[in-house]
């Protein structure tokens, strides 16, 4: 992988679109200080991601974007794009090329993207941090990063080994996750307070709802209770009602009685009352003409005391009328005072206005005359300075214009030699293309005949690659298959074995198998030791039955030893049986001298027709048993020879000598014991068959691999040539069309070249004769300049003579003007006087004559008043007389009616009376209605507390039976409600709150629980990978130290380096210190060496870590620019070695440095401030410099 390219545009200087296009190597960028090749290793670093606006060499992140000139404007965005060759797929993505773009507008905001997808600037880094590049890495080597390297902490030298070992991302990673554990551990404390806090909550509520059953144990006794108690009171209640019921009646017929009789009377009293008013008819008109009499007496009263109130503020008017009278008087003689003097100051002030009016107009002719001559001569000064500015503007233009002619003559003779430098530069690059060219097409020719037997190579080592790969897959067939009857073989003995294995079916039986010695001779059981026939298995079983685990001694002493053990077993249960093997001197058991009976043959004949031969076991134990087909035949056999053991072939019935038959296998018999046997004997002679099978199919398996791999390597190399065919062919043709186009381009520059040269000969040969006419225009204008310059100071002489008399004329007419104005507001300001105190003498005489006029008119009704106020007193006599009249008429008439009024007055008694009965009668109905009333609202109330008792509705109620003791009710009533009341105050829905409660906190428990399991899986995964790092980083200090020594020691013959750990003992913390002594220098600190050295030393160390690392490609921004020649020859062959494992990219200006690239880029800014790049390569094969 490598840099393949690098895009500005719109960044720093580089304003318009330029590509740098890379190749693996030594790639050198030079440039004069200022043209803006620092700018290259800027752009990739802020590619990266870098944040901090000072290590771009700026002040703000926004400097990065073009900020315009004097003859380019600013741009708004600023754009790089990083292509990096991924053909090797080192990077964690599928494709062949991985383009990074950044860019950043002048608003602030920014976005990255992977191969033109938005992404985040975290991605990028996770993508690229693996292959050493970023922007924290050290990959990049600005201007001035080499002093820092060196005068670094020891702890920050820490991250260029961690860089080294690749562990940088898992700390930084491991630093995240911290911050995530703290963060986690502080929810885990919130958890647990929340947790605690639910847990106290928890307590009172478990108290409270224990308080709340209680409760509502206590309510639904009161309930019951009062039900009880309130049905009975209504059923008191009914009884009452029945009662007042009756008693309502007879009130009710009371007061008809009552109504009737009280009727009566009034009736009577109507008759007499109608009588009485008839008469009294007379009386009340006696009575209608006295109350007028005396409403005429109260008004005549009235209007008598208001004619004396009128009276006395008639004269109380009169005495302010005549008093306002005389105020007036005297305000107007001060009046007329005043208005005499103002009018004789007015008489004065209007003579002195006149005097200076005269003054003023016999001096402005003067001041006038002045002012005209002035402006005269003013305009003249201003006519001639116009004219010398027309005149300097001509000069000037005139000046301009011949030194624009100079330079342009200047610039074209310039051109002129530039052009014909060019035209010879493009000529020679015409002949030396057209050369190349022709070597390249027949280089062409070879490359495309060489591609054909390529293919043809190609095609065959396919063919013999499938073929290997068909007979691979066979191998591999068989392989398998082989494998599979093995593994199965393997799993069927072992599952076999398994279940052969005796287990100690009594006590007796585990205290031998507990002897080790004695276990391994408990293995060997009849069921072991016998070698029978498949169809014979099952007939031996069903004969032997348990006595298949009996077990088989060998000799006589191992038979003791285990009869012992089991003996030695005193509280031991159960059996064992102990064969002892026959010997080979002893007799072997015969059969019977009789042969079986019919249809039965005898178990060891049957044996040796299937081939088999009888072992003195078989000899012993069947010599005497016979096989029988059928088990139903087994009993006749037994009844028709008895001297023979029967056994059904299928071991389901024997009939013995002794005469019993047995149906059956007996308990614990083990069943197919023999069969497994048999099967685990098969199998253990079928293993080294089936094991020598594996090794010939795995050895046929690596053979076919081997020839597969062969035949892969093959077809890939044929692949691999042809691909570097096909791609030298591919440069070829795009060197040819490079050429071609690069040729069209030199011979389409080379004609125009010789345009614009012949373009330049006509302007300055134009130019010249213009040239000689601007210099007379300048003479001409400079002798008109100096004649205008001396006529405008005579004027400006003038000017201030006449501008010294204008303004002594003006001053005088000023001050007369001055006066004659004061004058004005005197006048004015006394005829105002004059004005306002005539207006002020005419009002006070308009009120004095209304003053007189209102004393006048209240002296005559004074007069008027006096007599009507008289004839009242007469008239007020007479209706006094009229009322005494009236008065003594009505007393005679009314002692006529007193008789009828006293008869009266006894039928209102009567009728009285019985009114009061009527209304007592009444009493005592409603007294009952009242009494009715009450005991409806207590039936009421009785029927509400049934209600609000709530155990049950009221028709349910009303079916209670009656309390048989009251009292005792009443008495429990009372308890319930004073324990409820003692109860205090309930929460009724405390058991809800409790249940969600206890929910949350359940789960707020089981949260905390996951929270602390994942909290202590992440801090065992966090010890893990500081163990792994720590070991990294360990092996790679070693590492990066010994080619840091190696390195130092070529640069510094004779020298000596090496690093040091500030603190081994914490190797997660420790810092780290360069020791290097130069030859022949004892150097105490790092900071006391030369510059060169310094420089020398750090990228030793850099060099160090790149060799332990390789990254993809280093840029270097002028490192070498404090080195000598000698130490530059050093460096640039340490940057050999290096470029033959990596690309490099070199910002430089030393010479040496560009002779030894490969690709080279010149970077220049013009006047218009943009920077621009031009560059050329070397060709490795031709040895010549082409442009790119």
């Amino acid at each position: 992988m490598y840099l393949k390219s690098l895009t500005l545009k719109g960044f720093k200087s580089f304003a318009d679109r330029s590509l740098l296009s890379f190749d693996p190597g030594l790639n050198v960028v030079v440039g004069p200080n200022g043209s803006g090749k620092s700018n290259v290793s800027d752009a990739i670093l802020w590619v990266l991601g870098e944040q901090s606006a000072k290590q771009l060499r700026g002040q703000a992140m926004e400097d990065v974007i073009f900020s315009g000139s004097s003859v380019r404007p600013a741009v708004g965005v600023a754009e790089v794009t990083l292509v990096l060759d991924n053909s090797a797929h080192e990077l964690p993505v599928d494709f062949d090329e991985v383009a990074v773009t950044r860019r950043m507008y002048r608003s602030g905001e920014s976005e990255y993207l992977i191969n033109s997808s938005p992404s985040r600037l975290m991605d990028i880094q996770d993508i690229l941090h693996d292959s050493g590049l970023g922007k924290d890495t050290h990959s990049i080597i600005s201007q001035g990063k080499l002093d820092s390297v060196l005068n670094s902490r020891p702890e920050d030298l820490r991250p260029l080994v961690e860089e080294a070992a690749g562990i940088s991302k898992h700390r930084r990673r491991k630093e995240r996750s911290t911050r995530k554990l703290k963060a986690m551990e502080e929810s885990v404390r919130r958890a647990r307070d929340l947790d605690r806090e639910m847990r106290r909550r928890l307590r009172p509520l478990e108290r409270q709802v224990d308080k709340a059953q209680r409760y509502a144990d206590l309510e639904s006794e009161r309930q019951r209770l009062e039900t009880l108690l309130a049905v009975d009171d209504l059923r008191r209640l009914q009884a009452e009602w029945q009662a007042l019921g009756s008693q309502r009646a007879e009130a009710e017929a009371a007061v008809e009685l009552a109504r009737y009789r009280s009727e009566e009377k009034a009736k009577n009293l109507e008759k007499l009352q109608s009588l009485l008013e008839q008469k009294g008819l007379f009386v009340g008109d006696l009575g209608e003409q006295r109350r007028r009499v005396q409403d005429q007496l109260g008004r005549l009263r009235s209007d008598m005391g208001l004619l004396e109130e009128k009276g006395r503020n008639m004269v109380a008017r009169l005495s302010d009328t005549r008093m306002n009278l005389s105020s007036l008087d005297r305000r107007h003689d001060a009046a007329f005072a005043t208005l005499a003097e103002a009018q004789q100051d007015l008489q004065e002030a209007k003579g002195r206005h006149q005097l200076l009016s005269g003054e003023l107009e016999s001096l402005a002719p003067a001041a006038k005359k002045a002012a005209q001559d002035l402006a005269d001569l003013g305009s003249q000064a201003a006519q001639l300075a116009a004219d010398q500015r027309i005149a300097q503007r001509a000069s000037d233009e005139a000046v301009l214009a011949r030194a624009r002619l100079q330079e342009q003559v200047a610039n074209a003779k310039a051109e002129d030699d530039l052009f014909a430098q060019r035209m010879d530069a493009i000529s020679e690059t015409l002949e030396a293309s057209e050369a190349e060219l022709t070597s390249l097409r027949a280089s062409l020719i070879e490359h495309t005949r060489a591609i054909e037997e390529a293919r043809d190579d190609v095609s065959a080592a396919e063919k013999h690659q499938a073929s290997s790969s068909r007979a691979l897959s066979e191998a591999r067939a068989a392989q398998d298959k082989t494998q599979g009857a093995l593994r199965e073989a393997q799993a069927s003995l072992k599952a076999l074995k398994s279940v052969a294995t005796p287990v100690a079916a009594t006590s007796r039986m585990a205290r031998i198998q507990e002897d080790a010695a004695l276990k391994a001779l408990a293995a060997h059981t009849v069921a072991s030791e016998l070698h029978l026939c498949p169809s014979l298995e099952k007939a031996a079983e069903g004969y032997l039955a348990a006595g298949l685990q009996d077990i088989v001694a060998s000799t006589p002493q191992d038979a003791q030893a285990l009869i012992s053990c089991a003996l030695a077993a005193a509280k031991a249960s159960g059996d064992v049986t102990v064969q002892v093997a026959p010997t080979d001197g002893g007799d072997a058991p015969k059969a019977p001298a009789c042969m079986p009976a019919s249809g039965a043959a005898p178990f060891l004949e049957e044996m040796a027709s299937q081939g088999l031969k009888a072992g003195r076991l078989e000899g012993r134990l069947f010599s005497a048993v016979a096989v029988v087909e059928d088990a139903r035949r087994v009993l006749e056999s037994h009844l028709a020879e008895p001297r023979w053991s029967y056994v059904s072939r299928d071991g389901a019935v024997v009939a013995g000598t002794d005469g019993r038959v047995r149906v059956g296998l007996p308990a614990g018999t083990d069943r197919g014991a023999l069969e497994r046997n048999r099967r685990i004997h098969e199998l253990e002679d079928s293993l080294p068959q089936l094991e020598e099978a594996q090794k010939e199919a795995s050895a046929a398996v690596a053979a076919a691999r081997q020839a597969t791999d062969e035949a892969r390597r093959a077809t890939e190399a044929a692949k691999s040539q042809l691909s570097s065919f096909i791609g030298e062919e591919s440069s070829l043709r795009r060197e040819v069309a490079r050429l071609e186009q690069s040729q069209q381009r030199s011979q389409a520059e080379l004609k125009a070249v010789s345009e614009r040269r012949a373009k330049a000969a006509e302007k300055t040969a134009d130019a010249t004769p213009r040239i000689a006419e601007l210099d007379s225009q300048v003479k001409v204008a400079e002798a008109q300049l100096d004649q205008l310059a001396s006529q405008i100071a005579e004027a400006e002489e003038r000017r201030r003579d006449l501008a010294a008399a204008e303004a002594e004329a003006r001053a005088n007419a000023n001050e007369r003007s001055l006066e004659l104005a004061t004058m004005d507001e005197r006048i004015r300001h006394l005829s105002v006087t004059v004005d306002s105190m005539g207006r002020e003498l005419e009002s006070l005489e308009r009120q004095r004559v209304a003053a007189v006029e209102s004393t006048r008119s209240l002296e005559v009704l004074r007069l008027r008043i006096d007599p009507l106020h008289e004839r009242y007193e007469a008239i007020h006599e007479r209706v006094l007389q009229w009322a005494e009249r009236l008065r003594d008429t009505a007393s005679l008439a009314e002692a006529d009616s007193d008789s009828l009024k006293r008869t009266i007055n006894d039928a209102k008694a009567e009728s009285a009376a019985a009114a009061k009965e009527l209304e007592e009668a009444t009493s005592a109905l409603n007294a009952l209605l009242v009494e009715a009333g009450k005991l409806e609202v207590q039936v009421q109330t009785a029927v509400e507390a049934v209600r609000a008792a709530g155990s049950m509705p009221i028709e349910e109620a009303l079916e209670l039976p009656a309390p048989e003791d009251r009292s005792a009710d009443e008495a429990a009533l009372a308890r319930t409600k004073s324990a409820i009341e003692h109860l205090g105050p309930v929460n009724q829905v405390a058991m809800e709150e409790y249940r969600e409660l206890k929910e949350r906190a359940d789960y707020i428990a089981a949260q905390l629980a996951d929270l602390e399991s994942a909290k202590g899986a992440l801090d065992k995964i966090t010890s893990a990978i500081d163990r792994k790092m720590r070991r990294a980083f360990l092996e790679t200090f070693a590492t990066v130290n010994g080619f840091f020594e190696e390195i130092f020691s070529m640069l510094f013959p004779g020298g000596t380096a090496h690093l040091e750990l500030t603190d081994p003992d914490h190797p997660d913390q420790t810092g780290i210190e360069i020791v290097a002594q130069p030859k022949g220098k004892r150097i105490p600190k790092l900071a006391l060496m030369s510059g060169g050295e310094k420089s020398l030393t750090a990228l030793a160390l850099l060099f160090a870590v790149y060799r332990t690392r390789t990254v993809p490609f280093y840029v270097f921004d002028e490192v070498e620019a404090a080195l000598d020649d000698s130490n530059l020859g050093k460096l640039l062959g340490a940057i050999e070695v290096l470029k033959e494992s990596t690309q490099l990219i070199v910002i430089s200006h030393q010479r040496r440095t560009m002779e030894q690239a490969d690709v080279l880029y010149g970077v220049s800014m013009q006047a218009d401030g943009v920077s621009r790049v031009v560059s050329q390569r070397l060709d490795q094969r031709t040895g010549k410099v082409v442009d790119v």
